[in-house]
């Protein structure tokens, strides 16, 4: 069964995806980004081909010949997206044919509207029988700085 996790209290959702992408990344992870459209597909593709800026982080579209060997896979597609061990859902929903993955992150910036909206998906992932894990990230940053605000 999936573990869900939700990173909230997160000041730039994209600049956060990439970082914990890169993190899964370099754990050796096999990573999939889902998204609710081709236009945010195009996005993200875009800014992960610029984080870190000193490399990309290695990534392709679900349907690619080379999807299988490549780290990161990007698609709006849930259907063509294999199970892997990491999926960042960026839909704004609960879909349940990703509950086949290891572990599903869902990031949350401190927007009110985003945060009512992902206390909804909180409640769908445990109406399909996942218990999500919270971490706060304005307190893991102020952990990291000695106990000052960030």
């Amino acid at each position: 069964m999936a573990e869900v996790t939700f990173y909230f209290n997160v000041k730039n959702r994209e600049q956060a995806l990439a970082q914990l992408v890169g993190k899964a990344v370099a754990q050796k992870c096999a990573v999939s980004v889902l998204t609710a459209s081709e236009a945010e597909v195009a996005h993200l593709d875009r800014l992960l081909w610029d984080t870190p800026q000193t490399g990309f982080l290695p990534h392709c579209r679900a349907g690619d010949d080379i999807a299988a060997q490549t780290p990161v896979v990007l698609d709006c597609r849930a259907e063509l997206l294999s199970p892997r061990q990491v999926l960042f859902n960026w839909t704004g929903d609960v879909i349940s044919a990703v509950a086949e993955h290891d572990r599903i992150i869902e990031i949350v910036p401190q927007d009110e509207e985003q945060r009512l909206a992902a206390r909804e998906r909180w409640r769908g992932w445990q109406a399909l029988g996942l218990k999500p894990v919270a971490i706060d990230m304005l307190e893991l940053a102020r952990q990291r700085s000695g106990g000052e605000a960030a």
